[in-house]
């Protein structure tokens, strides 16, 4: 693809494109979001540069949210989980053992053979509810969740949310919201256990208010603390702009930005991030970060985990998902050039260590959503165990978007049975 297109800006702020310019497209096969470039491609005609009213009142459209990016979307975030559970807490992952750990896979490893973690079994829970539900049922969906983990506790969950679990399965239990209010001293948890399964909203809810509330809610079932929560929020946020496809590197992180500071211009968010000594807005600052990051030439990983983080804090993860996503939109020299920009985004997101699959799963289904299913290599579906599956929880969720997209919501009799085909029975 040639594009032919005015200087780079020299400031963010100009990049973020106030007021309109054109450029030519020849061809519109390339991938949408550009770094430095934005617009909304059009084979073969001139393209007029929105300004950032314009790009946030058209979030809630369909517009190029293809079957191809969900299905890139929600096997993006299992590729990453799987791939991710192998050096899941090294301090330090040699960049050399990443690749060659991806090259494995491209030996017969038999069916499953890298089985997901909680981070997919609690998705897989979000994914079943929606499409059981057709809607948010906070009870719905936390009575799967603790049901999975009584079925199979054996993912890795923290002793935390397991201590929330066991509380949602004693019958007693009237307020799914209060065990992840008790937790911690009554300061509820600030990990990114709510942020790792947050990536179904963008899929099941067109318009970007729903996206945000419902990521919000259901990460509350968990993590009380606006600090857990509102990382949910982001990371829904994150994969709902990829899906559209439209912008930028630049209004990518300012659209994200400023629905952040709202989000996070609420008391209890400011109230939570100073009981933490966090400056107020404190994923709003890290996404500023994440944008001086890429404006520079080169950033050594070491300063991407001192100033981002890699670790289980929903503060310490998600921002640095998100810049594993946009930093490998490009080649990068010290990976091998045939990797495509999934296997980037999951190479990146591993030698980071730390939380790995957790990063991994985030940072990828960001970019499953951006690049779609045609960058998934074969030898990666057949690795992973749950890989058909959820494809085809990919398709449905996208039936149940577009059903939304053309006017829903959907209705229920007084049986609480869907009325639509689009959201029939989700759990398998």
């Amino acid at each position: 693809m040639l594009l032919q297109y005015p200087p780079r800006p020299q400031s963010a702020a100009e990049a973020v494109c106030a007021s309109p310019v054109s450029y030519q497209v020849a061809d519109a096969r390339t991938t949408p979001l550009v770094r430095g470039l934005s617009g909304t491609i059009q084979s073969g005609s001139a393209l007029r540069i929105e300004g950032m009213s314009a790009v946030l009142g058209r979030l809630g459209a369909v517009g190029p949210a293809s079957l191809s990016r969900f299905r890139g979307a929600l096997t993006g975030a299992l590729l990453g989980d799987c791939l991710g559970a192998e050096f899941e807490g090294a301090e330090e992952v040699p960049l050399d053992r990443v690749i060659q750990h991806l090259g494995s896979l491209e030996e017969n490893r038999g069916d499953g053979i890298l089985q997901y973690s909680d981070d997919t079994a609690m998705t897989r829970c979000v994914v079943q509810s929606l499409l059981s539900r057709s809607d948010f049922d906070d009870v719905d969906m936390a009575r799967r969740f603790a049901e999975e983990y009584r079925r199979s506790p054996h993912r890795g969950y923290g002793a935390g949310v397991i201590r929330v679990f066991k509380k949602l399965l004693n019958p007693k239990c009237s307020d799914v919201f209060q065990p992840a209010r008790e937790q911690f001293n009554g300061k509820g948890s600030f990990g990114n256990g709510g942020a790792m399964r947050a990536a179904p909203f963008a899929l099941a809810y067109p318009d970007i208010q729903d996206v945000k509330k419902y990521a919000r809610r259901c990460a509350q079932l968990t993590h009380a603390s606006s600090l857990g929560y509102n990382g949910a929020v982001l990371q829904a946020l994150a994969v709902h702009l990829a899906l559209q496809g439209v912008m930028c590197c630049s209004e990518f992180l300012e659209v994200l930005i400023q629905e952040m500071e709202v989000v996070e211009g609420e008391q209890k968010s400011l109230s939570d991030a100073r009981e933490l000594n966090e400056a107020d807005y404190p994923f709003s600052n890290r996404l500023r970060k994440v944008k001086e990051f890429l404006q520079r030439n080169s950033v050594a990983m070491e300063e991407v985990v001192s100033e981002l983080g890699n670790g289980i804090a929903a503060l310490h993860s998600v921002p640095t998902a998100i810049f594993c996503f946009l930093h490998c939109l490009e080649p990068l020299p010290e990976l091998p050039p045939h990797y495509n920009g999934l296997q980037r985004t999951i190479a990146y997101s591993l030698a980071l260590g730390g939380d790995t699959d957790t990063i991994a799963t985030m940072a990828a289904a960001i970019a499953g959503a951006h690049y779609g299913i045609e960058q998934v290599p074969d030898d990666w579906k057949n690795c992973c165990e749950g890989f058909e599956e959820t494809e085809h929880w990919a398709e449905r969720l996208y039936d149940l978007y577009q059903f939304r997209a053309r006017g829903g919501p959907l209705m229920r009799d007084h049986n609480d049975k869907c009325l639509e085909g689009a959201a029939n029975e989700g759990a398998h």
